[in-house]
Formats: structure tokens, sequence, C-alpha cells
């Protein structure tokens, strides 16, 4: 499983400082650890996001919404966290 940072609006370069680096690692790691505090597994998102997209989108968000109050950036911000549950795609 993967976090993809979106952008939903931003420049492009105010994106790319904002996703790469480490406020980047700090989305993502503030997303990671908003789902382990909901104790779901892999397997029970993938069971989400195939049965009930609209609770698996609403995660999504509030995973979005917790990840940017803990790298304290603006929730204006236009950048979206995704969740991959495939992984990286392999060449």
């Amino acid at each position: 499983m993967e976090i993809t940072i979106l952008n939903t609006g931003e420049d492009k370069d105010e994106f790319h400082e904002l996703a790469a680096g480490e406020l980047g690692s700090t989305l993502r790691k503030a997303g990671k650890d908003y789902l382990g505090s909901k104790n779901l597994s892999e397997n029970q998102l993938r069971e989400m996001q195939q049965n009930d997209e609209q609770a698996f989108k609403q995660l999504e968000e509030e995973m979005t919404r917790h990840a940017l109050e803990v790298a304290k950036v603006s929730r204006n911000t236009s950048v979206a966290l995704r969740l991959n549950l495939d992984g990286p795609k392999q060449p």
C-alpha cells in the first residue's frame, strides 16, 4: 500500500515543493498513522474500496485532513491523499 499526494489545484512549483522531500514524507506518514489508528488492514481497505466506495472516499478525505493538520499545512491547500492499495507499479 502506498499513499499518493494528488495536486487538486496548487501551482506546479508549489505542489512539487509540498509533495517532495520532508514535507511529502510527513504527509504520507501521517496518512499511514491515521489508517493505523483506525485499525484497518489492507484487506479491509480493499474490501471497503470495492464494496463501499462512499465510505472509502470519506476515509481518504479524513486521512487528508489529519495529515494536513499534523504537517501544519493549511487546510486550504489544494492537495489530497489517495490510497494505492496495489503498491508501486512494477516496470
